[in-house]
């Protein structure tokens, strides 16, 4: 069973990450539809995930929770503080394939969104995503991110290089 809840959506909660989770974050990062757009190139085993929730999770300035509908995992979100002094944050997700076109990641991210503004006090948070995954890009632009540049052949994945689109969000431009 997941961890604690943390936040409470409508069809999905954001739980905290525990130990027994090692596994199917593994399964997940390992994943090709996932490490494609994470630039994951090297496997990740269950003492690489051991690693993660034990450094990553626990580091008291990021958020780390995972996506769950009722008690079933779906993948993670993070908020992760990248300048304290300017109040700046990085979001990114990953959901296992067999979840994605639900709007379970549209949802995760808006929770994410209000917790980084209304209980954080962040002034801005950013997203990046490849310019070929449409979805992730489409889960920006409903929360107001506004595109503020491309970095052309910024990650090598799969055989090529391919852009990556950042998007920012001020705390007074939110919808």
């Amino acid at each position: 069973m997941p961890g604690k809840m943390f936040i409470e959506g409508e069809d999905v909660n954001l739980r905290t990450i525990e130990e027994e989770d090692a596994q199917f974050l593994r399964n997940g990062v390992n994943h090709p539809e996932v490490r494609i757009h994470m630039g994951n190139r090297r496997p990740q085993n269950l003492e690489n995930e051991k690693d993660f929730i034990e450094n990553a999770v626990q580091d008291e300035d990021d958020v780390n929770l995972l996506i769950c509908k009722e008690d079933e995992a779906m993948g993670i979100i993070s908020l992760k503080q990248k300048d304290k002094a300017s109040k700046l944050g990085e979001i990114g997700i990953w959901l296992h394939p067999d979840y994605h076109g639900n709007g379970y990641g549209t949802e995760a991210s808006k929770l994410v969104v209000e917790h980084g503004f209304e209980q954080l006090n962040y002034h801005k948070l950013y997203a990046r995503a490849h310019s070929d995954n449409e979805a992730s890009k489409s889960i920006w632009r409903k929360h107001g991110f506004q595109k503020e540049g491309e970095f052309k052949d910024h990650v090598y994945t799969e055989g090529e290089y391919r852009d990556v689109v950042y998007y920012g969000l001020l705390e007074e431009d939110r919808l």
